[in-house]
């Protein structure tokens, strides 16, 4: 655990007991090793107690470690703290931070980084993203330039109301499935900027996609008068892509991510594991800054 408090009293049990180790643990089995002794605390967290071998008088070690607990209930307590509680969440707001950073140095309107199967968004300069589903993303993202293809401009996308923008689409006979797909991109609360931004973000991570679903996997740039991104592939199989709302800098760009890049892999690596967010039926969102 990363509390100081905590800490200490780990190791204050395994001086008392005469312990290889002492740790805090979350979930699974009850332990049922004779070289064990532990003690169940308030709110699920086991402390146990590790020996080499199994202790000459386990009565009285677990009698001790149990008083010890009942002693420091008040800093085991801090163990199901909103604080410790979110301690796995840090490497995940630290690479968001740091995609955040990167955004603000560049221009960019967002920066992401996704892989090329998982639905997982596993970093972004916005915040809240954790329900957002790449795989969906790249749907609407499709559906998106299917959209374009028949001349609608981002403006007349970058609706704040789902009935006016399927009028826009069936004037321009969009299948039903695209109108389904782009109407979740509709936010009521967002304002235009923050609209075309999503919907620039959307488009960019769509065709990310496709280049690496194609085996493209190194460096990718897309340039138009109102819209643009530069992805670059690390790790093997991630993309970070920074998307821009007109002209940029392919030099300055890809100078600034290649030196945060050892950084942000660092970051990606320390997260801990995480479930895939659910797919349809959920309302895509990036949120305003």
């Amino acid at each position: 655990m990363t509390d100081t408090g905590v800490r200490r009293f780990l190791e204050l049990v395994s001086r008392e007991l005469g312990a290889d180790d002492v740790r805090a643990e979350l979930g699974g089995r009850d332990p049922t090793s004779e070289n064990l002794v532990w003690k169940m605390i308030p709110g699920g967290f086991r402390i146990v107690a590790i020996f080499d071998k199994p202790p000459e008088d386990r009565q009285a070690a677990q009698l001790r470690l149990d008083r010890m607990a009942d002693t420091f209930a008040h800093t085991l307590s801090e163990l199901n703290s909103p604080a410790a509680r979110s301690a796995t969440a840090l490497p995940a707001r630290r690479l968001d931070d740091a995609l955040e950073a990167l955004r603000a140095r560049t221009g960019a309107v967002s920066i992401v980084v996704i892989d090329g199967q998982s639905p997982v968004l596993w970093g972004s300069s916005e915040p809240g993203h954790e329900l957002i589903n790449v795989d969906d993303l790249a749907r609407i993202g499709a559906a998106l330039a299917v959209a374009r293809d028949r001349g609608l401009t981002l403006d007349q996308l970058a609706l704040q109301d789902a009935d006016a923008l399927i009028n826009a689409l069936r004037k321009r006979g969009i299948e039903r499935a695209h109108e389904e797909l782009l109407s979740m991109l509709v936010t009521r609360d967002s304002d235009e900027s923050s609209a075309r931004h999503r919907l620039l973000t959307t488009l960019a991570i769509a065709s990310v996609r496709q280049k690496m679903h194609r085996g493209e996997h190194v460096r990718s740039i897309h340039h138009e008068p109102q819209y643009g991104y530069i992805a670059r592939g690390f790790a093997n199989i991630y993309q970070i892509i920074a998307v821009f709302e007109g002209p940029f800098s392919e030099l300055h760009v890809e100078s600034a991510i290649l030196h945060v890049l050892p950084g942000i892999e660092e970051l990606l690596f320390a997260l801990p594991p995480v479930d895939p967010p659910p797919s349809k039926g959920q309302v895509i969102r990036l949120r305003p800054r």
